[in-house]
């Protein structure tokens, strides 16, 4: 009903208010997103897609899952089915077709031991980096990941619209430990066609326009079984772009204009893709 009121080609001004937005959130998700604490906006996202589908689709499909969905291909093998001497292309694998809504991308372990050293600019020099393109290769259809006794092998076969990347930088052990690993990434033009090993989109290019960013390190323990208030203390924004080159940040109700330049000064957590 909001997103209707805001699109009506007849209201006389084309904005709500952002708590009514927020309010109907709550409602419609039941409490499991509300005013008395922030929440993952992975799963805020994820949430909204699925209930937005739900409420325009037509038969089996919408314009929500024809915008943001794709495809992959997914071959799984046991590991005890594959030898030292075998190739795993030869041992027979069980082959499913399976939807996304969002690529996840997993960062490397951090480091055990790094550089204690007090100065600011020795402890930006010990964090990690990796290329967004080496942690696309999960889903190039050639990079074989073991979990839970399988390998598991995925090739998108289907490039969306919009492609939605989730980095997973957040791991829950006795507390929540967030991975500060620097995700670097070009804005324009990225080949996800090439990346991706696709048939048929191997020219199909991608530019960034929205930037979901986590400033903080780590969260709070869970003591005696308590409730971990997981980002109380690390706030969310955005680097929104409109028009060709101008970008926004966005937190809570502040939209302020920055210089596309900021982009690369956070941590990424969630970036939005639109096919050129």
């Amino acid at each position: 009903m909001v997103v209707r009121r805001m699109w009506h080609a007849w209201r006389f001004k084309a904005h709500i208010s952002p708590h009514e937005c927020v309010q109907e959130i709550v409602v419609l998700s039941k409490g499991r997103f509300g005013l008395d604490e922030e929440a993952d906006p992975f799963e805020l996202l994820v949430w909204m897609l699925n209930t937005l589908h739900g409420m325009v689709r037509k038969k089996k499909t919408s314009v929500v899952y024809e915008t943001v969905r794709g495809e992959m291909q997914v071959a799984t093998r046991k590991v005890q089915d594959v030898s030292q001497d075998d190739m795993v292309e030869d041992v027979e694998a069980t082959i499913s077709t399976m939807p996304f809504l969002a690529l996840s991308l997993e960062l490397p372990p951090t480091p055990l031991f790094t550089n204690q050293s007090t100065d600011d600019e020795d402890k930006q020099a010990n964090i990690p980096q990796v290329a967004l393109g080496t942690l696309l290769q999960r889903y190039d259809g050639t990079t074989m990941v073991e979990t839970n006794g399988l390998v598991w092998q995925y090739t998108v076969t289907n490039l969306p619209m919009y492609i939605v990347c989730h980095v997973k930088r957040f791991t829950k052990h006795n507390m929540l430990e967030k991975n500060l690993t620097v995700v670097n990434f070009p804005v324009r033009n990225v080949p996800f066609g090439d990346l991706l090993h696709v048939r048929g989109s191997t020219s199909v290019t991608y530019d960034l326009v929205v930037n979901v960013c986590h400033v903080g390190h780590q969260g709070k323990s869970a003591v005696d079984g308590a409730v971990l208030t997981e980002f109380e203390e690390s706030p969310f924004f955005a680097y929104v772009r409109q028009g060709e080159n101008s970008w926004f940040r966005v937190h809570d109700l502040w939209v302020e204009p920055v210089m596309p330049q900021m982009l690369f000064l956070s941590d990424s957590y969630i970036q939005v893709w639109q096919r050129n």
